[in-house]
């Protein structure tokens, strides 16, 4: 059996001084093959927390970490976020020249008059350009000065106006699992924030999302009722993302029958598991980490008492070789390099056809291949902004003297700052959706005040 290698450590790490160093090294570690859970059918007291390896107490663990500084969510920053989805949101999905099955071929056809009957129809998929919409409406609501205000109005009144949320609607009615659950969360946190928006034209805009947010959140109701066994990928379909985007939604409006079939279903999916396997992220081209997702869902869901509890049995501790692969940001060019020589389509990515070039000809697969590339690359890029955000949603859920919390804030910072690093690497694979990521995560990060006792 061949022993695996310690990963080389990533390149923004490189010039840091020999204590930060030494501390990567240490959560590099963690990447190799970890112990197995205890048995699934031990009773809830019996389950044994993972063990902490023999790396000193939880204090010098947090001081030895490096202190990394990320951006602050003021005005520049709001303007740099919301070009993003301005230059997105007209920019239409690039239709497939076919799409092929496996043993028929489908030619697509482009809507007539789309920009007439539909609300979201750019920034590279339907998903995307729900959660650009909302990074708009966000930053506006949170900077109402912000320059390009007439501009984020304009966008608005075309793209949700009356006819063209009629037309998501009524293809809705007809396909009844497109875009479920991602897709409907962000589309529910959309129609949140125009709800509790003070501005004159929100009322207006809250009031035509808000047929095909009955409709989500209905139709979310009687899946969850269905549902027998969570999601637990990295990308799309995971359904602890989905769930808590929506619970804070459900709550932000009143909506308390999503909520209480969230709050009950997550107990039913999630209360009794434990030991999750932190050696297997991120796989592929995750864009979110299926541990701390889960982690972020319960620390929603349970009261302080019962989440300490929890957590102690399901992630292990902080400073242990069992947590490292959650802690160490993630290069994508040590993940996908090889993969713009594969065939096989980024599990969740979408990859749009171009119509410039002939299907089948070897320059058509060289730009696919490219496709698939960026698409991979933009994931993991994501995945920093997105373990930042829920190491942050689980520190606020723990006591404040809790020694993880300075821990978890620490690297929390260190994946923020590891996603704005390489925020545009992936060009417009990733600049269509990853400014919504980075709003997220910078909004949990000014949520409190920071305070890391003993961090120094």
């Amino acid at each position: 059996m061949r022993t695996p290698s310690v990963p080389r450590p990533p390149t923004w790490a490189r010039g840091l001084g020999a204590r930060a160093r030494g501390s990567l090294a240490l959560l590099a570690v963690g990447l190799l093959p970890t112990a197995c859970a205890p048995p699934a059918d031990l009773p809830p007291s019996d389950r044994a927390a993972p063990a902490v390896t023999d790396v000193g107490d939880l204090a010098s663990f947090v001081s030895a970490l490096p202190e990394t500084d990320v951006p602050t969510l003021d005005r520049e920053m709001a303007l740099a976020l919301v070009a993003m989805p301005l230059s997105c949101l007209d920019r239409p999905h690039a239709p497939p020249r076919s799409r092929r099955t496996y043993l028929d071929t489908l030619v697509a056809t482009r809507l007539s008059g789309f920009e007439r009957t539909r609300a979201f129809y750019g920034c590279w998929d339907w998903h995307s350009a729900v959660n650009s919409t909302w990074a708009m409406v966000k930053l506006y609501k949170e900077f109402p000065e912000i320059p390009v205000a007439g501009l984020i109005e304009e966008k608005l009144d075309e793209h949700l106006s009356a006819d063209a949320l009629e037309g998501e609607v009524e293809f809705f009615r007809d396909d009844r699992s497109f875009e479920r659950p991602y897709g409907w969360a962000w589309l529910l946190a959309l129609h949140a924030e125009l709800q509790r928006w003070d501005h004159p034209d929100a009322p207006a805009w809250a009031s035509r999302v808000r047929p095909l947010a009955s409709m989500f959140s209905e139709r979310m109701v009687e899946h969850l009722t269905e549902l027998k066994v969570p999601s637990r990928v990295g990308v799309h379909g995971n359904t602890s993302f989905a769930l808590a985007m929506m619970l804070q939604a459900a709550r932000d409006v009143g909506d308390y029958r999503l909520q209480q079939a969230i709050e009950q279903a997550s107990l039913r999916l999630y209360s009794a598991d434990f030991g999750c396997p932190t050696a297997y992220e991120p796989w592929g081209s995750d864009f979110l980490s299926p541990c701390l997702e889960e982690a972020a869902l319960m620390a929603a869901v349970l009261d302080t008492d019962g989440y300490v509890d929890w957590m102690g049995h399901f992630l292990p501790p902080v400073d242990s070789r069992e947590f490292a692969p959650l802690t160490s940001p993630t290069d994508p060019a040590d993940v996908v390099a090889s993969e713009a020589d594969d065939a096989t389509p980024a599990s969740g990515a979408t990859v749009p056809g171009d119509a410039t070039l002939p299907a089948g000809s070897p320059e058509d697969s060289r730009e696919a291949a490219e496709r698939r590339f960026l698409a991979s690359t933009s994931h993991l890029i994501g995945l920093a902004f997105l373990r930042a955000d829920a190491m942050n949603r689980i520190a606020d859920a723990l006591p404040d003297d809790d020694p993880r919390v300075p821990a978890l804030r620490r690297i929390a910072r260190l994946h923020g700052a590891r996603g704005f690093d390489a925020m545009f690497d992936a060009r417009y694979a990733g600049s269509h959706w990853i400014g919504t990521f980075a709003l997220k995560y910078l909004l949990t990060e000014r949520s409190r005040d920071r305070v890391e006792p003993g961090a120094n």
